[in-house]
């Protein structure tokens, strides 16, 4: 086997050369590097394992494109079983010749497409549309021309194992002859970008057939419907039944019509069976079934609570100004990681930056460099108090990082930009035409992956356990740059952009709460979220339920308010949002103010000031329809 596999790696390789690891003085392999250099000449393969370069060490262009599916944990397969099944049908479409290979013992995949000599924009095209797509790929790999090298077909693997030819593909000998050139590269890329998830899930489509004679049970949004009736989930089941568990999340259903819906939905097939890496699929067991469609339903409903935030989206006429927005957010994120001086000193720079993520990440989605946003409205989509938000909004304003385009102004809320001082894209010192602007289709590739990035971020950090009362923003900021994979603790001090000794700290107190798991290497975030657990037990459970309740009576009592200026003006105030489900009308009846769903008198001393204190105990208790009522009567 090694010899055969040495054998093509001596007919494809570019280089002349190998990389290969180095075996400690047991001959046991320890580091997942490799370091040396082995020529191609000889006929003897190497004594460990070895990689190839994707591309010539001349004009650096790609001969190869590898898209690696990591699994490196058994808990990762289904996730990197589903994405294959996704890349394979696009090359399959696409007639694209390709190789299967299960890379390592664990059950990772490796997609060989011998290229006819790519330059690095295209396969940099291609990795940020298929990014956006497969959550398992090693998305930098595909465009990295320097040092971009993965093991060959039939070669050997650090632990065991070799790396092998699946079915499902074609021939290994397809490699021995570059074929696909850019125009076939840029149809895989575009049916990537086709399956790119809408910003908004209102603007989805599903991925595939809709019967439409599915009627669910109970009432979801209609591109929520959409996605519940797509056939046996369309071209992409886990993004499919994702979307289904978001839309029944938005809709406010129980955990108990979700595992209905998994039983006969056609759009939930994921959580009935699993993509066969080999083709078609297969029935999972009722218990992995069970664990996976909780743990995904979890997920969905911080979404959902994220959801009712996004501002809708701006149709995109001028990408001048995304593009800026864009490079802001990616510059923003860099300053975070390269900048622990100012954005994680003290725990009022941590919420400094928290807040400052969540303008950005309204900007994105709306598309606008300019985005409303009420102190509340940020409080509760990240967890962070709004007399926080407020004094972080004034130092974040104060230090130029943001600007108040408008002011508060009785309902209205103040409008807020995230200001260039992170990026200083828009300037130049040459010649215009030697920038380079990114091309649409690659700019709302990155957008998408951008939000991705800030959705995990804001979810992750929003729970009871990280309040001030609980683990507190240090921990917070820790666990926001853990992921699922493994991490050393360097990789992730760097992504939370805290000095090393506080990033251990922070990960050893995630570890004793059962937030984080150490690894060979270093650590990981549990797959199940016990979050809620660790919150009991320091005795901060609800603590953003009552926040946010708080705040919705704040809401009520200022509309409210609002309301009585605008009467006593002589305009005609707003209608009130009635809450939670109405009662029936024994009789209707109206008065100078309107019919019952107008807002009563709001109370006043006899100095005619008003009463807030009075007014908000109606609001808390409830009782403000009942006041309209009475008026109404009388």
């Amino acid at each position: 086997m090694p010899d055969a596999a040495w054998s093509l790696t001596r007919a494809i390789a570019k280089r002349r050369y190998v990389n290969r690891m180095i075996a400690e003085a047991d001959g046991s392999i320890r580091s997942n590097s490799y370091p040396l250099k082995y020529p191609t000449l000889g006929h003897q393969p190497p004594s460990t394992p070895w990689t190839i370069d994707l591309s010539d060490d001349v004009d650096h262009l790609f001969w190869f494109a590898a898209f690696d599916l990591d699994a490196k944990r058994a808990d990762d397969l289904d996730q990197a079983a589903e994405d294959l099944g996704v890349l394979v049908r696009i090359l399959r479409t696409a007639g694209i010749p390709h190789v299967v290979c299960r890379s390592s013992p664990t059950g990772g995949f490796h997609v060989w497409l011998p290229l006819a000599g790519i330059p690095k924009p295209a396969m940099q095209q291609l990795a940020a549309a298929a990014r956006a797509v497969l959550p398992s790929l090693d998305h930098g790999l595909l465009c990295n021309d320097r040092t971009g090298a993965v093991r060959p077909p039939g070669s050997p693997h650090a632990r065991g194992g070799a790396s092998e030819v699946m079915a499902g593909g074609d021939d290994v000998d397809v490699l021995r002859t570059p074929s696909v050139t850019a125009a076939d590269l840029l149809r895989v890329t575009e049916a990537f970008r086709h399956l790119r998830p809408a910003i908004d899930p209102a603007e989805s489509r599903p991925s595939g057939p809709v019967d439409l004679r599915h009627q669910g049970h109970r009432a979801l949004p209609a591109w929520a419907a959409a996605h519940m009736a797509t056939v046996a989930g369309g071209t992409d089941p886990s993004r499919t039944g994702y979307l289904c568990l978001l839309g029944a999340a938005v809709a406010g259903w129980s955990y108990a019509d979700v595992e209905h819906a998994a039983r006969t939905a056609p759009g939930m097939e994921h959580y009935r069976t699993r993509n066969n890496p080999t083709g078609g699929r297969a029935p999972r067991r009722e218990r992995e079934s069970a664990t996976r469609l909780e743990r995904q339903w979890a997920k969905a409903q911080d979404r959902a609570l994220t959801y009712r935030y996004a501002p809708q989206e701006r149709a995109q006429r001028d990408l001048t100004e995304l593009r800026g927005i864009v490079a802001t957010t990616e510059a923003m994120l860099n300053a975070f990681r390269v900048s622990p001086g100012r954005w994680t000193r003290a725990e009022a720079d941590l919420h400094d930056s928290t807040v400052l993520t969540a303008l950005a990440w309204l900007s994105l989605h709306s598309g606008q460099r300019d985005v409303v946003a009420a102190l509340r409205s940020i409080a509760d989509l990240t967890g962070v108090p709004s007399t926080t938000v407020d004094r972080s909004l004034q130092r974040l304003r104060a230090a130029g990082w943001i600007t108040r385009q408008r002011s508060a102004d009785g309902p209205n809320a103040a409008v807020w930009r995230v200001s260039n001082q992170f990026s200083t894209a828009d300037e130049q010192d040459g010649p215009h035409q030697e920038v380079t602007a990114r091309p649409p289709a690659e700019l709302f590739d990155v957008r998408a992956s951008l939000v991705a990035e800030l959705d995990d971020r804001i979810d992750a950090g929003r729970h009871d356990v990280f309040t001030r009362a609980g683990l507190g923003p240090t921990a917070r900021r820790a666990y926001e740059s853990l992921t699922t994979d493994e991490q050393n603790p360097e990789t992730i001090a760097t992504r939370a952009g805290l000095p090393l000794g506080r990033a251990r700290a922070a990960i050893a107190r995630l570890r004793r709460h059962s937030l984080a798991i150490a690894t060979p290497i270093g650590w990981r975030r549990r797959l199940h979220d016990l979050r809620r657990h660790a919150a009991r037990l320091l005795g901060v459970d609800g603590t953003l339920a009552r926040r946010s309740q708080q705040y919705a009576h704040e809401r009520e009592q200022w509309a409210w308010w609002n309301a009585d200026v605008t009467y006593r003006a002589g305009r005609t105030p707003k209608q009130r949002t009635r809450r939670g489900p109405g009662q029936p009308v024994m009789f209707r009846t109206t008065d100078d103010r309107g019919d019952d769903t107008m807002w009563p008198a709001y109370p006043r001393t006899g100095a005619g000031w008003g009463d807030h204190d009075t007014a908000w105990r109606f609001v808390r208790r409830g009782l403000v329809q009942e006041l309209r009522d009475v008026e109404l009567v009388a």
